[in-house]
């Protein structure tokens, strides 16, 4: 975790402590965290898709079947645990919560790259902002798979 993570952290669990509602600051800070935490750094979705070696099985087909600008259009980056849901264990947590726990859970639960299909899946459920990983992914049959290589390289040579 770098200086500029812990500092991020910190100031996220003072607003778990402090504030009631998540707003534009907690979203937009848990988002960056998480790109973090995804990809090692933080950046547009894009940027995220191209990088990202945990996605769903379609996408991988995706993937190997077209170039990365349509993979990156067809896909859609997932928190398996929702935002909302993060900020309510931060919420609850906070007092007792370590920085390191904190930086632990947003690398437990990394971005998902899936298919706009599999995201409408999702919403469909009703778990747009709710769920467990098994709810949301294993119930609905999208399988999540680590590549061993990010998408970006596997589209240098897919076609």
């Amino acid at each position: 975790m770098t200086k500029d993570i812990e500092r991020r952290l910190t100031f996220l669990l003072e607003l778990a402590k402090n504030e009631k509602k998540r707003d534009q600051v907690s979203t937009f800070l848990m988002r960056v965290i998480s790109n973090h935490a995804t990809i090692g750094m933080d950046a547009g979705s894009a940027k995220i898709k191209t990088l990202n070696k945990t996605i769903s099985k379609q996408a991988y087909k995706l993937l190997l079947s077209t170039n990365i600008k349509t993979f990156c259009k067809n896909t859609i980056n997932e928190h398996p645990r929702p935002l909302k849901t993060t900020w309510e264990w931060l919420q609850e947590k906070a007092d007792s919560l370590s920085i390191e726990e904190a930086w632990n859970e947003f690398k437990k639960h990394q971005m998902i790259t899936i298919t706009k299909e599999e995201d409408a899946k999702i919403k469909f459920s009703g778990q747009n902002s709710t769920g467990s990983f098994k709810s949301r992914y294993t119930d609905l049959g999208i399988e999540v798979i680590l590549l061993k290589k990010s998408p970006f390289e596997i589209s240098k040579t897919a076609l």
